[in-house]
């Protein structure tokens, strides 16, 4: 039976056999009993190399507050997790964790919201912004894709490539739809206006 156990260690110096990952001063180890599918120290040199760049991109998906917790949680997860073989892209299977516990927190924390405005007694403001209805039909009619492709592009302002990483989706598919997208709204618009 291959069994990984996962240990969370909150303190500043780890001396310990197995794979000591750090994040923001959190300290990950994990020690495993069957190292035949998974190299720790692959792993962790591969973590090292690429935990700027997760935490940045953990950083766009949830913010900076919750971006570090966001790596962990998803490294500790990578970890945890037995997996019948080796990824054929590691640095690409850490970027779906990433992605992966961000869909999570965000959940988690919108849940939250709403049990938090639920309790208190929560009211929205009485005079909301209206947004324009041309606009909102138009960005409604496009296809799910499209639509979050948009969405991604302009109120989350990232570029192709990380879109593509979000959806899974390749870059050329994302700048496609975004094309479309744009050409739709061009021409709906103008038709209303």
């Amino acid at each position: 039976m291959k069994r990984r156990v996962l240990a969370q260690l909150h303190c500043p110096d780890v001396s310990c056999a197995g794979v000591t990952l750090a994040v923001g001063g959190r300290y990950l180890m994990a020690v495993h009993a069957d190292s035949e599918t998974r190299e720790p120290a692959a792993f962790t040199d591969l973590y090292r190399a690429n935990a700027v760049e997760l935490t940045r991109f953990a950083t766009m998906l949830v913010g900076a507050e919750h971006a570090e917790d966001v790596v962990a949680e998803a490294m500790a997860r990578v970890l945890a997790t037995a997996v019948p073989e080796a990824p054929t892209n590691p640095r690409a299977y850490m970027y779906q964790a990433v992605l992966n516990q961000s869909r999570r927190t965000l959940r988690s924390d919108a849940a939250r919201r709403r049990r938090e405005r639920s309790y208190t007694g929560f009211r929205r403001d009485p005079t909301p912004v209206e947004p324009d209805r041309d606009v909102v039909a138009a960005v409604a009619a496009l296809s799910n894709r499209q639509r979050a492709v948009v969405f991604f592009a302009y109120w989350q302002d990232l570029q192709p490539a990380s879109i593509a990483i979000v959806l899974g989706i390749s870059e050329g598919s994302v700048r496609r739809h975004l094309a479309r997208a744009r050409a739709r709204l061009r021409r709906t618009l103008d038709d209303r206006h």
